[in-house]
Parts: C-alpha cells; sequence; structure tokens
C-alpha cells in the first residue's frame, strides 16, 4: 500500500512537470517554428535559467487570474439575486415565482466561474507566451531584453 502511494505521488509529479513542459514547448514551436524536441530542451533551458523570473511572473499571474475569476463568480451571482428580486419572481400568485433565490444565485455563481475560467485560459497562455519571449530575447541579447517593451523589461528585470 506504501509502495502504490509513492508511485502514485511520483507519477503525480511528473505529470505536472510534463503539463508545464509542454505548455512552453508548445510557446517556443509557435513562435521560433522549431521542432517539438528542440523546444522541450529550450523550454527547460530558459525556464531554469530564469526560474526566479517564472515563479514571480506565475504566482503574481495566478492571484490576479483567481481574484478575476472570483469577481466574475460574485458579479454573477449578485446579478442573479437582483434578478430574482424582480416582481415576476416575488409574486406568488405568478407563474414565474421563486420560493427560494439560492439556487438560481448558486447555480449563477457556479456557471460565472466555469466560463471565467475558460476564458482566463487564454490570458494565461498569453503570459506565458510573454514570459517565454522576454527569457529569449534576454538569452539571445546577453541577459538584456531587446525587443520587449520598457515597462515590461523593468518589471521582470525587478522580479529577477
Amino acid at each position: 500500500n506504501f509502495l502504490f502511494c509513492c508511485l502514485k505521488c511520483c507519477i503525480w509529479g511528473a505529470e505536472k512537470v510534463l503539463r508545464f513542459t509542454n505548455r512552453n514547448s508548445y510557446i517556443l514551436v509557435a513562435v521560433k517554428g522549431t521542432s517539438y524536441c528542440t523546444s522541450v530542451v529550450r523550454a527547460w533551458k530558459l525556464v531554469v535559467k530564469n526560474a526566479m523570473r517564472v515563479a514571480v511572473v506565475s504566482i503574481v499571474a495566478n492571484v490576479l487570474i483567481w481574484l478575476g475569476k472570483l469577481a466574475i463568480a460574485i458579479a454573477c451571482g449578485i446579478s442573479a439575486l437582483a434578478l430574482s428580486n424582480m416582481p415576476p419572481y416575488t409574486d406568488p400568485s405568478s407563474d414565474h415565482y421563486l420560493s427560494s433565490q439560492v439556487m438560481p444565485v448558486v447555480l449563477s455563481v457556479i456557471v460565472g466561474y466555469i466560463i471565467s475560467a475558460i476564458f482566463y485560459q487564454a490570458y494565461e497562455i498569453a503570459i506565458d507566451t510573454m514570459l517565454i519571449s522576454f527569457c529569449e530575447d534576454c538569452e539571445r541579447s546577453g541577459g538584456k531584453a531587446q525587443f520587449a517593451p520598457a515597462l515590461l523589461a523593468k518589471a521582470l528585470r525587478q522580479a529577477s
């Protein structure tokens, strides 16, 4: 049983590493047009050399994206609550009467969170693409980004 638990933990860790590698590798394939295997090696080198930048940007991005998802879910819940307080839903003689507002509000929050998570995936890919491109630019230019916008270069220089 202990061996099975250790094996499960190792497989879980390997899956996380492969997902992270896979995402960055596909970004390099798209940006540079190199083969997948070459991009895997290049992505690993970039992430290892810029580990601090990658960690800081990932943490900040994850927190901000989570706050965005939470804000959208809460806004959906508030909207559902406001709509369920309208006269057709509060009048007991109406065909559309709601005896409880809990279910529509909870359902709206859940659906809002799921949809925001789907949309925020595009932002996550964009953040990772900019970060990998910035790291590649620094690598090619001898440590200082040549093509990055000044504000991005300044922010990421402070992160390292």
